[in-house]
């Protein structure tokens, strides 16, 4: 008798408790299965390993009760962390203020957001995060949610409780509401001009 999909994924649950497990009955007879799983148990361990592991958690069903079964395993991926991160965890308050002061200074345009200008991290910080790539801005965007040091230093920094925040030439110019205001209503690509940073002179409503 064919094994059925739960009885499956129960004891490989079971042999892999922390497993993100994903199992496709392939041709809807109950008898040709594929199975993703993604668990800490694979780290370190070959493919056969992994595999293996795997036949000793269905108790030597397969090629038995569970006819055939195409299998796909993995440890989960290790994030990675930047040397700036780590410079950022081993830093006290007084180097965090340190830290965004020479940022602010030595770039012309400082984006501190929730995010990156490719993944931003909510609707404010996406919306800042356009307007200044609406103006081809070439900007320094700062994930502050890399570090609780950071998020907080920087707060405390401008004296602004909110994110994002945008610094132009060392001047802090504010947070989503009024840099969205600058921008439709011209102000923002006058201050650039002034600053001397080139620029797209657009405007829509964002």
């Amino acid at each position: 008798m064919a094994m059925e999909l739960n009885a499956i994924e129960r004891m490989i649950r079971d042999a892999f408790p922390d497993a993100e497990i994903k199992i496709e009955d392939l041709a809807g007879d109950g008898d040709h299965y594929s199975a993703t799983i993604i668990s800490e148990a694979f780290r370190d361990k070959t493919r056969v390993q992994q595999h293996q592991l795997v036949y000793d958690a269905l108790k030597g069903n397969m090629g038995g009760e569970l006819h055939a079964l195409a299998l796909k395993t993995s440890a989960p991926a290790v994030a990675t962390v930047s040397e700036e991160e780590k410079e950022l965890h081993q830093m006290d308050n007084q180097e965090i203020q340190d830290w965004i002061r020479r940022k602010v200074a030595d770039h012309d345009v400082v984006l501190f957001m929730k995010g990156t200008r490719e993944m931003p991290q909510c609707g404010f910080s996406a919306q800042t995060a356009y307007i200044l790539g609406h103006l081809g801005l070439d900007f320094d965007d700062i994930n502050v949610l890399e570090d609780q040091g950071l998020r907080e230093g920087i707060k405390v920094f401008s004296n602004w409780p909110t994110i994002p925040q945008l610094y132009v030439k060392g001047e802090f110019v504010g947070g989503a509401d009024i840099v969205r205001e600058m921008f439709q209503a011209g102000e923002l690509q006058e201050l650039l001009t002034s600053k001397g940073i080139s620029h797209n002179n657009q405007t829509l409503t964002a």
